[in-house]
């Protein structure tokens, strides 16, 4: 698998962007979001948490869809992963806190049993600081 970059700048390798196309209509079935940060916890000479600092604050989404198309041959086809870091945005959805800019992350998946309609998570990572999330989104020169 090839590097993919995002951010301020490609430290190592080649940028490896391309196009991603996808014969398929993933139809949504349910829409997570966690919220996370990294912390730092300071404590006084006695042990006790006394300070916290947060850094890194994103939103983790999770978007369940079923893999459906015009034809099964089709669906079948574009049952597929996206590229690493790949960008998507959303517009237009009812819960506001989706629309915006996401980097699909690791941790997708994409379900098939027996003869039944493919169905997948597609994993996808927001950041709250805007400067932050503009990097992710951004493929460094």
């Amino acid at each position: 698998m090839p590097n993919v970059f995002r951010g301020k700048a490609q430290v190592s390798g080649t940028d490896a962007n391309g196009d991603f196309d996808i014969i398929v209509y993933p139809y949504n079935e349910s829409q997570d979001m966690t919220h996370e940060f990294e912390e730092d916890v300071i404590q006084d000479p006695t042990g006790s948490d006394m300070a916290w600092r947060s850094r890194n604050e994103k939103i983790m989404g999770d978007i369940g869809v079923f893999f459906v198309g015009d034809t099964v041959a089709h669906a079948k086809t574009g049952a597929a992963f996206f590229a690493p870091y790949a960008i998507m945005t959303v517009t237009n959805c009812a819960v506001a806190a989706w629309n915006t800019t996401w980097q699909y992350v690791s941790g997708s998946t994409i379900n098939q049993k027996n003869n039944d309609t493919a169905r997948g998570h597609l994993r996808f990572r927001r950041y709250v600081d805007a400067t932050q999330n503009i990097l992710a989104a951004t493929t460094p020169s």
